[in-house]
């Protein structure tokens, strides 16, 4: 899907949740599903089964960053090889459950829940802000969002795509 399809397509939805900056919403769902070619049931950002989920799931070969060489999961999903990156960071290869969701709404709707948790208090005040909240939700305070080393930096570009995108579609 072409960048401004893919506006066209999640930017109004965010926009109409009215509670995150929906340049946020919209660059972190590119970036959790490649624009939309990677998204998992209309899982648009990557949100794990967690012990709550009831609806279906996919097994699905992801990749994640820890600071520990040791890190388990309870079948079915499983660690297929760990990496060193440096002394404080480590890539696995894993096999992790993902919520399949049945509609997009469905997944915009669970993922602000997501950000709406204890964890990042510090964040929520900088809902509005794209940028400010990014930093927060990668932060070290509280819950952290991802794991990827160059996600802040990463985030930053996909905002100056999707910012103008939405000039250029006039939403």
């Amino acid at each position: 899907m072409k960048v401004n399809d893919f506006v066209k397509w999640i930017y109004p939805l965010a926009k109409a949740m009215n509670e995150i900056d929906p340049v946020f919403v919209t660059a972190q769902a590119a970036l959790e599903s490649g624009w939309g070619k990677s998204a998992i049931g209309n899982n648009l950002f990557g949100i794990t089964k967690g012990s709550s989920w009831s609806g279906a799931v996919q097994l699905v070969n992801t990749t994640e960053y820890f600071s520990r060489p040791d890190v388990t999961f309870r079948a079915p999903e499983k660690v297929m090889s760990v990496t060193k990156v440096n002394d404080k960071r480590y890539k696995y290869s894993v096999k992790r459950l993902f919520r399949d969701y049945d509609t997009v709404s469905g997944c915009l709707v669970d993922h602000l829940a997501i950000l709406k948790k204890p964890g990042y208090a510090d964040a929520w005040p900088h809902r509005n802000d794209a940028r400010q909240f990014v930093r927060r939700i990668v932060d070290n305070i509280g819950a952290k969002y991802a794991t990827a080393p160059n996600y802040v930096e990463t985030m930053d570009k996909i905002f100056l795509m999707v910012e103008k995108a939405v000039k250029e579609e006039q939403l």
